[in-house]
């Protein structure tokens, strides 16, 4: 019995080593507001008229459960930093380019910005859970996924959310590209954890009450 338990510890040990080394799709958002407003200024300084969709991105994310900084750095990624200027235009309120394939097919159109972004959460709640969503669906994409739970970590998305998920010209498969930490997914994660180094007005107040003690 002593080595029964003793296997399961090094077992459930390990699951969660595992697990640590990759960034699951679901949970809690670990990027202020100001942080990802800053980020976005940085990478696209004539972007400040989209600000506006970071708070939504962080409430529809805490309720269903999605991490809300993570869909946010993919809508940057989907939307060009908010540039767009590929086959999603920005009157379609679009922001994770649902629907959108290639060949000059925009993808989906909804009413409003707030709509898009619950689309957006629940697509990926989609792929990062089997839990039931909690509000109504209005991700027209949502039964679409051919299993749910099929991507519980962000690295995971490369050929499922984007395909081929990786630069075909620089790797000779995703394989490859993700062992370089380098494919759509990976993408997400290194904006992500470059969003959290931003400093914020709170962390210099912090540090200057610090040295005044």
């Amino acid at each position: 019995m002593k080595t029964l338990k003793y296997v399961g510890v090094v077992i459930l040990f390990s699951i969660h080593f595992t697990s640590e080394a990759k960034v699951s799709i679901m949970g809690k958002a670990v990027c202020t507001r100001e942080q990802m407003e800053r980020y976005l200024l940085s990478k696209n300084p004539k972007a400040s008229r989209y600000v506006f969709c970071i708070p939504i991105y962080l409430q529809e994310g805490e309720k269903e459960g999605v991490r809300g900084d993570i869909a946010f750095v993919q809508s940057l990624i989907e939307t060009g930093f908010f540039r767009f200027g590929g086959d999603v235009k920005p009157q379609q309120n679009n922001f994770s380019g649902l629907g959108a394939i290639g060949n000059s097919q925009q993808g989906y159109r909804f009413k409003t910005p707030l709509e898009g972004i619950r689309a957006h959460m629940q697509h990926l709640k989609a792929y990062g859970s089997k839990q039931p969503l909690r509000q109504p669906c209005v991700d027209p994409r949502f039964q679409s996924v051919l299993k749910r739970g099929c991507a519980l970590c962000v690295e995971d998305l490369g050929g499922l959310w984007a395909y081929p998920g990786y630069d075909t010209k620089k790797y000779k498969s995703l394989k490859s590209a993700k062992r370089a930490h380098d494919s759509y997914g990976d993408h997400i994660v290194n904006h992500w954890h470059a969003m959290q180094k931003i400093k914020t007005s709170r962390t210099v107040s912090f540090f200057r009450h610090i040295i005044r003690r």
